[in-house]
Formats: C-alpha cells, sequence, structure tokens
C-alpha cells in the first residue's frame, strides 16, 4: 500500500467521491459532483487519498470543507466530510488527510477548522483530541435528525470540535503523541460525572471533569440498545451542562471497555 494525498480532479475522481461516500454511509447526505467541483473552485478543500500501488491507482479516502465564519466574525474552515474505504481504516489515512487539509488551509492564510463528530465513537474521538489537539466546546443535538427520533434509533447528536491550525497545543501534539494524556491521567484529580450511564451523575465540582463513553458503541447498539441510548441521553445532558458552565473537553483516552473526555476550564 502507497498512499498519495492530492487535490482531487476531474470528472471520474470526483465520481469517486461520490462512490466512496455510498460505501461509507449509504444514501444518506451524499455530497454530490456538482456541489463538489463548485466548493473546490471557490476556496473550499477536497483532497484525495490513493492507493498508487494498486491497478488504476483508486480513491480510496477524501476530505472535504469549505469556507465559513466563527461566531467572532473571522474567516474559518469548515470540515464538512472525510472518509475512508472500510479495506484502508486503521492506516491512519484519515489522520494523513487532516494533515493534508491543515496544510491546505494554513496556505490560505486561515488558523482555525471546525467540524463535527459523534461523540460516543471512540475512534473519532481518539484522533480529533489525542493526535491532532482540537477541543470542544460545542454540543449539538440530533443535528442530522430525523425528528423525532425513531424508538429503534439514536439521536444524532454531534460534538462541534475547534482546530486552532497554529496554536502551541496543536503544534505540540502534532510533534509528539507523547503530550496527551492517558486515561489514569485524566480521571486523576477529576470529577468523573458519570461513572454509570444509568445512574445519577456526581455533582459538577472542581477545575477538572471526566466524562465516560462505551468504548465500542457501534456493537452496544447492537447488543444492548436501551444502554446505548442511554449513554447518547447522559452524555447530552452532562456535556451541554459542562460546556454552558465554561469547560471544554481537552483529552480524550480509552481504558478497556470504556473512553473518558477530560474536561478542564481554563483555554
Amino acid at each position: 500500500m502507497t498512499i498519495e494525498i492530492r487535490p482531487v480532479a476531474g470528472y471520474a475522481e470526483y465520481m469517486a467521491c461520490e462512490a466512496l461516500q455510498d460505501v461509507a454511509w449509504g444514501s444518506f447526505g451524499i455530497v454530490p459532483l456538482n456541489m463538489l467541483t463548485t466548493v473546490h473552485s471557490s476556496g473550499g478543500v477536497v483532497l484525495g487519498a490513493f492507493d498508487t500501488a494498486a491497478p488504476a491507482a483508486p480513491l480510496v479516502g477524501f476530505v472535504f470543507g469549505f469556507l465559513g465564519r466563527a461566531a467572532d466574525g473571522r474567516l474559518k474552515h469548515c470540515s464538512h466530510m472525510a472518509a475512508v474505504l472500510p479495506a484502508y481504516r486503521d492506516a491512519r489515512i484519515g489522520e494523513r488527510l487532516k494533515l493534508a487539509q491543515r496544510e491546505a488551509v494554513i496556505a490560505q492564510g486561515i488558523d482555525m477548522m471546525t467540524w463535527t463528530f459523534d461523540p460516543l465513537i471512540s475512534r473519532n474521538a481518539s484522533l480529533n483530541f489525542r493526535k491532532l489537539g482540537a477541543i470542544c466546546r460545542t454540543y449539538k443535538q440530533n443535528v442530522y435528525g430525523p425528528d423525532p427520533v425513531p424508538t429503534d434509533d439514536l439521536p444524532t447528536d454531534r460534538f462541534q470540535v475547534e482546530w486552532c491550525l497554529n496554536s502551541a497545543r496543536v503544534v505540540a501534539r502534532l510533534t509528539s503523541a507523547d503530550q496527551s494524556l492517558s486515561a489514569e491521567e485524566i480521571l486523576a484529580g477529576a470529577t468523573l460525572l458519570n461513572p454509570d450511564p444509568e445512574g445519577a451523575p456526581a455533582p459538577m465540582v472542581g477545575e477538572r471533569l471526566a466524562l465516560r463513553i462505551p468504548a465500542d458503541i457501534d456493537t452496544l447498539r447492537t447488543t444492548n440498545f436501551a444502554q446505548a441510548r442511554a449513554w447518547r441521553y447522559q452524555l447530552r445532558t452532562l456535556a451541554s451542562a459542562a460546556f454552558a458552565a465554561g469547560y471544554h473537553v481537552a483529552e480524550y483516552a480509552r481504558h478497556g471497555d470504556s473512553g473518558y473526555y477530560g474536561l478542564v476550564r481554563k483555554l
């Protein structure tokens, strides 16, 4: 496997982006060729990961984002979508795509990128906080619907992360993964708000908090949907309250069958 990261170009490659989305998510929310090309030619970023060691060097991953404005009015890059073919996951292609996206955005003179992800998905939490050094202080409820939420599904809640591309924190995190904390370090001296997804939460006290999630929400949805649903609504309530109180997520680590977010007050 030899992966090349470069801008997507030409009809066939944009169509490959559509096909990859269909593999990753089915027909839900596919960004079509006409939108990709328009955004790409107007300040957006569309980067592909190509396996140059395979016949015809197929597209195996891509990332797509566009210009937006932060709450304070400054320009930012909104990273809308990133996907990697299942056979190529766990090869750090998603990480490489984000780093290439960072370089492209910095070259445009922009120093902030935001995106959303499901806070119950451990592998994305690990990439966003441990490896990239992003933070989160915004919780969005049921972003993509449907509304009302079917009884056999979970609401599409999301964390919105902020990636300050040139900050000392991000540069240090990208330079050395040792900058991130272990689960034990996150929990040491912190108030664990939710030791039990179906129990009463702990009082929100202290400068440091921790929030627990299951390490494998996909399996849990299949084996114990009621508990998966409890995790969703408990995390929604506690994270929203913590953000309103001035905390933000700065760390994530997994230990055994649980993952732990580390929250602090000081930016």
